[in-house]
């Protein structure tokens, strides 16, 4: 999982930051997930990443090179709903 976000040298927007915290709390709570899925936090405006997705708001939170959420801090159990059933179908 690819979360971009918005930084300067560490310095992220208050919405990527709280994705961030979201995030961390998530896995902390459903320790399955942390299991499954490795993360990554990334630079949004890096040029492999713009290349790769094109132009997003962010914070953005990508899987499989699809895009779970863009622009907006994730609710916790939607994204790990959504996580979960992603899993599911690609491990059937």
């Amino acid at each position: 999982m690819h979360v971009l976000l918005k930084s300067e040298e560490e310095n992220y927007c208050a919405k990527c930051c709280k994705t961030m915290n979201i995030i961390e709390r998530m896995f902390a709570s459903v320790p399955e997930l942390k299991e499954k899925i490795e993360v990554s936090y990334e630079d949004i405006y890096s040029q492999d990443n713009i290349k790769k997705y094109g132009d997003l708001t962010p914070p953005a939170i990508m899987l499989d090179d699809r895009v779970l959420m863009e622009g907006h801090v994730p609710i916790m159990k939607k994204l790990a709903r959504d996580l979960f059933s992603l899993i599911e179908s690609t491990n059937p």
